[in-house]
Parts: C-alpha cells; sequence; structure tokens
C-alpha cells in the first residue's frame, strides 16, 4: 500500500541518532527523518550497508560502526554526532537482533541469555545514557525506543527477548518520570509483524523482493487487519514521537501491529511458527 508523508517538514534543524540504522524500520526512520529536515546519525555493525544508507540519504546522514552492547563504542557514536553536527536532539534506540531459534528456558545457553540482555536491555540503557546529557543541553528532546508485541504475550521460546522488552518498556515509564522536568519526552514502540530482516544475520545478503512477497504472505495471518506491517509504517509513528505534533505524550508504549495486541490468536500463532 502507498505510504504518504506529510509536505511540511517536522525536524528542521534537529540532529537523530538512530541504532539499528541499516536497515528495515532503522533506515525507514532514517531516511523519513532527512526527508523532514533533520540531521541523522546511523548506527550499525554492517558497514557497507551503512555506508550505502548514508550514500543514498546524502550530506544530512553520518555513518557509524558500531555494537549498542558496547559503552565505548556507543559513547563513541554519540561523541561523533555532536562532533559532525553541534548537538543531538533524538535518540531512536531501535536495534534489535532475532536472530535466535525459538529455545526452551530450561535449554538456552546462558552465552545468550546474557547476549540478548546486553543488546536489548542494556543497549537501549546505553542509549539513554549517553544521549540524556546531550538532550539536556538541547533544552530538551525525544528519546523512543522499538519495543514488540513479544512483550505482551507468554510466546514458548521467545525467552529471553520478550522478557527484555517489557523491561525496555518499564525503561520508557521510568525515564519520562524522570526527564519531563527537563522537557525530555521518553516513548516506545509497541512493533507488531513488520515485513523487516529481523531474524537474519547482519552479514545476510539483501533479501530479494520473491523473499519479502514470501515474507508479507507468511505475516498476513498474524493481525487482524490481514498483513504485515511495513517499515515505512513504524517510520511514520517513529516521526510523530519525536516532533512536536505529539508535544504531550510522554512515558507511553505505543502499538503498531494490525491489531494483533487486541486479540489472543497471534500468540498461538506464532507459538506454532
Amino acid at each position: 500500500m502507498p505510504i504518504t508523508h506529510a509536505a511540511e517538514p517536522k525536524l528542521d534543524g534537529k540532529t537523530a541518532l538512530i541504532t539499528g540504522a541499516s536497515a528495515g524500520m532503522g533506515l525507514a526512520t532514517a531516511q523519513l527523518f532527512a526527508e523532514h529536515g533533520a540531521n541523522v546519525v546511523l548506527v550499525g555493525r554492517n558497514e557497507g550497508r551503512l555506508q550505502a544508507a548514508t550514500d543514498e540519504i546524502g550530506d544530512q546522514a553520518l555513518p557509524v560502526v558500531a555494537d549498542v552492547s558496547s559503552s565505548d563504542e556507543m559513547g563513541a557514536a554519540f561523541t561523533a554526532a555532536t562532533e559532525r553536527y553541534g548537538g543531538l536532539d533524538i535518540v531512536f534506540n531501535n536495534a534489535g537482533d532475532g536472530n535466535a531459534p525459538p529455545t526452551n528456558m530450561d535449554e538456552l545457553s546462558e552465552e545468550y541469555f546474557d547476549y540478548c540482555v546486553a543488546v536489548h536491555l542494556k543497549g537501549v540503557w546505553l542509549g539513554m545514557k549517553y544521549g540524556i546529557p546531550l538532550l539536556k543541553q538541547a533544552g530538551g528532546g525525544a528519546i523512543i525506543s522499538t519495543s514488540s508485541i513479544g512483550a505482551h504475550g507468554g510466546i514458548a521460546g521467545t525467552q529471553p527477548y520478550s522478557a527484555c522488552k517489557a523491561g525496555l518498556e518499564s525503561m520508557t515509564r521510568t525515564g519520562a518520570a524522570e526527564l519531563s522536568p527537563h522537557n525530555i519526552r521518553v516513548n516506545c514502540i509497541i512493533a507488531g509483524a513488520v515485513a523487516t530482516r529481523f531474524g537474519l544475520s547482519s552479514d545476510a545478503p539483501p533479501e530479494t523482493e520473491e523473499e519479502l512477497a514470501a515474507r508479507r504472505a507468511s505475516l498476513a495471518p498474524l493481525a487482524p487487519m490481514g498483513r504485515g506491517g511495513e517499515p515505512e509504517e513504524i517510520a511514520n509513528l517513529a516521526l510523530f514521537l519525536v516532533s512536536d505534533d505529539s508535544s504531550f505524550i510522554t512515558g507511553q508504549c505505543i502499538a503498531a501491529d494490525g491489531g494483533m495486541l487486541a486479540t489472543n490468536g497471534w500468540v498461538g500463532s506464532l507459538g506454532r511458527g
């Protein structure tokens, strides 16, 4: 379906740092933010895809190779943002890794548990830790993060991913309470079944049109709307949440899921998948 964007720029003069920005929802958001006048710092692990995305966006984009679970690398990413653009107004903690098969809790390795927490929970905290001082310096700003419908249903085999996303949502609410006096709003997007590379290795080749069509077909039965979401639809919500259009919204976790949370049927479907 066509994705329409408002004509007027909403982020003129702003700078946004986006993790997981080389593909999927992060890339779509970086492109949309740039269309609306923002400078965008694209953070990810795949240098080739980051550079390709930067080349497509143009001079408004800065690629930074970093692992969100590394304090040193994340600190360097935020330093690069301020050195290039002079400050920061928006943080989008979007990076995630679903490249693991469903595993029962008693069979889950401690190494993967620690890795999942490092990426999906610690990585979000590091984005806040390094972003908050810069947003305070700017006189305010917005932080958003990507959660998942997995935080809202008991899906066999998804521990600890679902637990981390539930923790992210709690961090969103506590962050909003803490940062409201500083004019910093904190919200998150609960993403449903969206047609992205999620679940693939960061080094996997781009999907073909046939593979994307098959992915979309597999997502269609999960949502009451009868289709999966598109990355651009998540980007549109992200733009709303970081712009002045949502100036009285903070501490909220807003679902873009085609109605999946409105019914329990998707839980069983995913568990059988």
